[in-house]
């Protein structure tokens, strides 16, 4: 009887065990419930090593196609995420002797709401019947005394009517949403979402940019395409860019 009573007790400790416990104010948290910790995947430092770090099937790419009309910017790379978009692009100005280049502005075109139905401006890129750029920011790599300054634009939301290509454009600014970092050859830039100044980016934009040496028509421009008869220019679409998650 003894023997009975005893495995009796021990089932039923078995049973409480395997109960649920119960959950409470004092009860700690199952660290597998826990998100992941965000670790920023580049650094704006102007060392392009962590690019190399990246899942290549998840950064977007555009090359200057050959003969380009618009040489100066040779390659772009885009990483998004849910906290940043981050561009890396390299230029060339091998084109220009000591005494020839004096300055350059950079110009980034974004369609942030990934809408065609808004923005305008085709700038470089054929956009056809609906250029739908929300938002420009420009400003410069190189000042006029030839030297080579951190990229710190201002904004520019698009301010004519859906559609067309004006040179229209109202100052939205906001401090913060740019960082870039680089040297003569290549920069890092990093849009920050949640400052986006239109408001909520989407998940997915478009995109282009473009440099202005010696002046305020562009010398390079990405994504392009080859020159042909039909399409001289080389324009072609913005960039899509997918967010990763």
């Amino acid at each position: 009887m003894k023997k009975v009573f005893a495995l009796m007790a021990i089932a039923a400790m078995v049973m409480t065990a395997c109960k649920e416990k119960p959950v409470g104010p004092d009860t700690p948290d199952d660290p597998t419930d826990e998100p992941e910790e965000y670790v920023q995947p580049i650094t704006i430092d102007g060392d392009f090593s962590d690019w190399a770090k990246l899942d290549a099937s998840k950064v977007v790419t555009a090359k200057c196609a050959d003969g380009s009309s618009k040489p100066d910017l040779k390659l772009m790379k885009v990483y998004s995420d849910e906290n940043f978009i981050f561009i890396y692009v390299e230029y060339d100005f091998s084109n220009y002797g000591a005494d020839e280049l004096t300055t350059s502005h950079f110009d980034i075109h974004l369609n942030g709401d990934n809408n065609k139905a808004t923005g305008g401006w085709n700038g470089q890129w054929a956009q056809g019947d609906t250029p739908c750029i929300d938002l420009m920011c420009q400003g410069d790599i190189i000042d006029e005394t030839g030297a080579f300054i951190d990229f710190d634009p201002s904004m520019y939301k698009y301010a004519g009517d859906a559609n067309t290509s004006e040179w229209s454009w109202g100052d939205v600014t906001v401090a913060g949403f740019v960082t870039a970092k680089g040297d003569k050859k290549g920069m890092e830039i990093q849009l920050t979402r949640e400052l986006y100044p239109l408001g909520t980016m989407s998940e997915d934009i478009t995109l282009g940019v473009e440099i202005l040496v010696n002046g305020w028509d562009a010398t390079g421009a990405l994504p392009n395409a080859e020159a042909t008869e039909d399409n001289p220019a080389g324009q072609s679409d913005l960039l899509f860019v997918p967010m990763n998650k």
